[in-house]
């Protein structure tokens, strides 16, 4: 088979995982999401690395809640991946980036590590928990399992988040054979499909269950309203959720 169809259905694979066997994890995660957004609450993600592209996914992303805000620290951003490999292993770090969160009780935080054994990814996600916030782990735990922890206490990431999404990736990542190496990197693309299919349910439920209009943007490239629609919605989150 070529490998560019052997990536295709090895995403298939684990996007039909995600779906059924990752469902009751989904689920709460979502029902955290609009409870929280239902009573004025803000969705927070966080990621270093290529995890933090799946953070910025829904940050005023099309068919996205308004209510939104990205933790993205410069120092862990893939645009400079090794720094963002080096920081994300030092024991403290995310204490200082905690200190500039506004993170609040009874808010969801979405933390986004394929790993999840490096030490600020864990330390974020203690300290979210710390503020009264639902911590959502979204991570591999066959790569997590399959590596050591590199935490000073021995934790993983799945160790310590109220509610574990895990991506039926494989450990390394990559799913092609490519003789003695291997190809194909799935946990970005595996980390956007979920943050979006959790959208997805959060909104629906915000209307069903709360019976609120669902807060979400649409692609101000629809139509001329689009825009000043966008700008009126984000104004309400405006002191949460500052766009730049």
């Amino acid at each position: 088979m070529n490998a560019d169809l052997a990536y295709f259905a090895a995403l298939q694979e684990n996007l039909t995982a995600l779906a059924t066997a990752e469902r009751p994890s989904i689920e709460r995660a979502a029902r955290a999401v609009a409870d929280s957004v239902a009573a004025g609450g803000v969705v927070h993600y966080f990621g270093s690395g290529h995890s933090q592209l799946v953070a910025l996914e829904p940050l005023m992303r099309a068919g996205g809640l308004a209510p939104v805000d990205v933790i993205a620290d410069p120092a862990l951003s893939p645009v400079a991946p090794r720094r963002a490999g080096a920081a994300e292993r030092v024991g403290g770090y995310a204490a200082a980036i905690l200190r500039t969160a506004d993170i609040r009780a009874g808010e969801v935080v979405v933390v986004i590590s394929n790993s999840g054994i490096n030490a600020v990814p864990v330390e974020f996600a203690l300290g979210a928990r710390e503020s009264g916030a639902t911590v959502v782990a979204v991570t591999s735990r066959a790569h997590s399992l399959a590596a050591g922890s590199r935490h000073s206490g021995g934790l993983r990431l799945l160790d310590v988040a109220d509610i574990v999404i895990d991506t039926h990736g494989s450990p390394g990542d990559t799913v092609v054979p490519l003789g003695d190496l291997a190809v194909g990197a799935l946990s970005t693309v595996l980390g956007a499909a979920l943050v979006n299919a959790l959208t997805c349910r959060a909104a629906q439920l915000l209307a069903e269950h709360h019976g609120q209009r669902p807060p979400l943007i649409v692609s101000q490239n629809t139509d001329a309203d689009a825009e000043r629609r966008n700008n009126a919605l984000l104004e309400r989150f405006g002191d949460r959720c500052p766009r730049g």
